[in-house]
């Protein structure tokens, strides 16, 4: 698998365990934490975000802009 599609497939199960945990009570939001943590901060996920980061950086003309920042 390459990074893009690390970096999708962690997005697609985020997606997924919110569509799960739809709850309201401590528990529910706490689990829902705790999954995406665990998607999002996989090793792999890290590592393919970095080298894509990397790879932007190093080609100005491909460098996007985050709509979060």
């Amino acid at each position: 698998m390459d990074d893009q599609e690390t970096v999708i497939a962690a997005i697609q199960e985020a997606r997924r365990i919110l569509g799960r945990n739809t709850g309201s009570s401590p528990q529910d939001l706490e689990a829902t934490i705790d999954g995406l943590r665990s998607v999002l901060d996989d090793d792999q996920v890290v590592r393919a975000l970095e080298r894509i980061s990397q790879r932007s950086q190093s080609t100005p003309s491909k460098i996007v802009e985050s709509p979060w920042s």
